[in-house]
């Protein structure tokens, strides 16, 4: 979805930008269709765009929404309508049969302006849970944006070019600032699709809770500085905490389904990693806490660090049986110079380091791969990579290079 809003800038229509949207966003909700319905004042050249993610064309879908329709939704609480819990919608639009699937319909625009509406189709059996139609709200908010920078477009031939390269600089910003909570939300998603219900279950869904709250104020911070006449993306992102911070990576999240055996990551046995003391060198906190969720399966204690200096000081003063560090640790103590300090000071950890990798590294992670043999974590980290890594290397430590 980041890479969709950012790709707003530069295509050449409406159409072609809706049609990457509905695809990243059909994915993101694991849908059989999502249709967009342009409307019918102003934005009525846009039309209908409809893209197929599982289904054929046997699904039929309405060709257009009658006024009546989206004023309805435009009036409802969030603005969205669940054709689940609605038995009179089949009199607004009589022309659809509401009982062949399962749809969840939502409003694209604000108070000012109303751009169209989203449809998400899919089998007669699904069910749009509270967090799918959080992540819905996300994808109409991506969709406005990018259609009022289309708008933009239209409007201002003149400052064309200034005006999508401020968009994109926006973007940027606020991806940077979206990844770590929605990589929180999606981790703590895939532990709750193994949890028996319980309190550690409501634990994890009021963490989950928090991060997606976190999302959405970053998404109100975007759309209040898109409106103004000439944003200013340093101004916007200044605003938002620089622990949030980390590169846009893309996001899929799968409909949960009961899986047919217990996940591999979860510990069938004591392991002779448990007790092991392992420092976690993370600047996020919220991807931090995710890891550490993860890594409490193996029955580590895990010693957290926001920072490669605050890192340092735990080594000087506690023994450590394994490191797991990010890899865009900030001055003036790098990655780089960490992992360095450790290779000299506490050369019995130098087979016990795992770093976790964007997937475009800089030249300064390459360099450490490279030279350090390190086994690597390619954000966004999943949950069963993330274990089996960190198990293999606290009981394979002198064989890093089985795990490149």
């Amino acid at each position: 979805m980041i890479a969709a809003g950012s790709a707003a800038a530069h295509c050449r229509t409406e159409q072609e930008f809706l049609r990457l949207a509905l695809q990243a966003g059909g994915s993101v909700l694991d849908v059989s269709c999502t249709v967009f319905y342009a409307a019918s004042t102003n934005f009525d050249h846009i039309g209908t765009v409809r893209v197929n993610q599982r289904a054929g064309t046997d699904l039929e879908t309405p060709e257009t929404l009658p006024s009546s329709f989206s004023d309805y939704l435009r009036r409802q609480s969030g603005r969205k309508i669940l054709s689940s819990d609605w038995d009179a919608l089949a009199t607004l639009l009589p022309t659809f049969d509401f009982s062949c699937c399962s749809s969840l319909w939502i409003t694209v625009g604000n108070d000012e302006r109303t751009f169209g509406a989203i449809a998400f189709f899919d089998h007669a059996s699904r069910r749009f849970d509270r967090t799918q139609q959080r992540i819905a709200d996300l994808i109409a908010n991506v969709v406005m944006l990018g259609l009022e920078t289309q708008a933009g477009r239209h409007s201002q031939h003149g400052n064309e070019a200034a005006t999508y390269h401020e968009f994109a600089k926006l973007v940027g910003g606020v991806a940077r600032d979206l990844i770590n909570p929605l990589t929180a939300i999606f981790g703590y998603i895939e532990l709750l699709k193994a949890e028996a219900t319980g309190p550690r279950s409501v634990h994890l869904m009021s963490r989950m809770e928090e991060q997606i709250a976190k999302a959405r104020r970053v998404i109100a911070t975007f759309s209040a500085g898109s409106a103004s006449q000439n944003p200013r993306a340093e101004d916007l992102v200044a605003a938002i905490p620089r622990t949030e911070l980390d590169r846009p990576v893309a996001l899929t999240i799968r409909r949960r389904e009961p899986p047919p055996q217990p996940p591999m990551w979860q510990p069938a046995s004591p392991e002779s990693s448990a007790g092991a003391r392992v420092l976690l060198v993370q600047r996020s906190e919220a991807v931090l806490d995710f890891q550490r969720s993860v890594l409490s399966a193996l029955g580590v204690e895990v010693i957290p660090a926001l920072s490669a200096s605050d890192a340092l000081d735990r080594l000087r003063t506690s023994e450590m049986d394994a490191i797991i560090l990010d890899d865009e640790l900030e001055e003036p103590l790098s990655s780089k110079r960490l992992v360095w300090w450790v290779r000299e000071n506490r050369p019995e950890l130098t087979d016990r380091m795992l770093l976790t990798v964007s997937r475009k590294p800089s030249p300064e992670t390459r360099e450490i791969l490279e030279i350090a043999m390190l086994p690597h974590v390619t954000k966004p980290l999943e949950v069963l990579e993330l274990y089996s890594r960190a198990q293999q290397m606290l009981h394979t430590g002198k064989t890093p290079h089985l795990l490149q």
